[in-house]
């Protein structure tokens, strides 16, 4: 009897379940495909934190109009992108393209920063409008995100040492593919130096649009061309990107003060008690006069020197 009432609980809480569901579902409507995103289809909620909730379930944001849109320069945005076609400018008023926008817009954040950019201070510099920047952009999020991908399309876009490289056979590549990474990373490290003003978009996004991409297949495809194993040729290849990244983030936020305390650095160090700071006290005087440059490559030939090691450790583990 008890076991009998019991069961009729449990299928009475399923019941219930389902209607809440349903009842979601329903006031809720939600995007099926990713590239159902494109135009940020409305959320149906009752409430704007119920809007919200649903945004957050699928990885979206809210908009001010309380609508769910992919995240710019997420993998579900990206997706949704369709190839872009140039909108015909009207009578009198001057072409202006998508490539101009974001070529202005690159030249504006390496002059005032990611942060300060803004869609007004671009209109003003293109003699145009924000009205048409949002004909071609929804947002100055979106503008940004393209930025980063046309300052990593900097990089030459082929990429002969991953032929010239190649190995004729299983370990006898010898350390040509060190030199290709070395060069590849330098490569990354100069343009980020150049535009500094987009390190901090690296952070708070990962790079996936097409010139990304193409970062990103060159590189991977150089460890594998080189007998690296899967699983190691992608661990190896943001290992190096994630360096080159952090160096240059570093650099740029110390860039003012690195030169000014060298010498005050310096004679700290030499003032500590050798007896308490013995380490420090022989080496001290070395560690501020080492050029940014040397120290780039010196900490990227020792993440390569390993990646040596662990690729022969990983093939004789595979023989094993």
């Amino acid at each position: 009897m008890c076991e009998s009432h019991f069961q009729r609980l449990i299928a009475y809480f399923l019941f219930r379940m389902r209607c809440i569901h349903n009842r979601f579902l329903s006031t809720n409507q939600m995007p099926r495909q990713a590239g159902e995103q494109t135009n940020g289809d409305e959320v149906r909620g009752n409430t704007g934190a119920s809007r919200k909730r649903s945004c957050w379930a699928y990885n979206l944001r809210m908009t001010e109009d309380l609508r769910c849109q992919a995240i710019p320069g997420s993998p579900r945005w990206w997706m949704s992108r369709a190839p872009r076609v140039e909108k015909s400018a009207g009578r009198g008023r001057p072409s202006l393209s998508v490539e101009r926008i974001i070529a202005t817009a690159l030249e504006t954040v390496d002059e005032v920063g990611a942060q300060a950019f803004n869609m007004r201070m671009l209109a003003e510099r293109l003699g145009s409008g924000t009205a048409t920047l949002y004909r071609h952009f929804a947002s100055k999020d979106e503008i940004l995100i393209y930025v980063v991908d046309s300052v990593l399309g900097e990089m030459r876009t082929d990429q002969p040492e991953v032929a010239e490289h190649a190995p004729q056979g299983r370990g006898s590549g010898g350390h040509s593919w060190q030199k290709a990474c070395a060069s590849g990373a330098e490569r990354l490290y100069g343009v980020l130096r150049r535009h500094p003003g987009i390190l901090p978009l690296l952070v708070s996004q990962i790079p996936i649009g097409p010139n990304g991409l193409k970062r990103r297949e060159q590189g991977i495809a150089l460890f594998l061309a080189n007998d690296f194993p899967a699983e190691l040729a992608a661990r190896a290849y943001t290992s190096v990107a994630h360096y080159v990244l952090g160096f240059a983030i570093q650099q740029h936020s110390n860039a003012s003060s690195e030169a000014a305390e060298g010498e005050e650095l310096v004679e700290f160090f030499a003032a500590l008690d050798a007896s308490e700071y013995p380490a420090i006290a022989t080496a001290g005087r070395h560690l501020p006069g080492i050029s940014v440059e040397d120290e780039f490559r010196l900490g990227l030939k020792l993440i390569i020197d390993g990646l040596e090691l662990a690729a022969s450790a990983w093939r004789k583990a595979d023989v094993g």
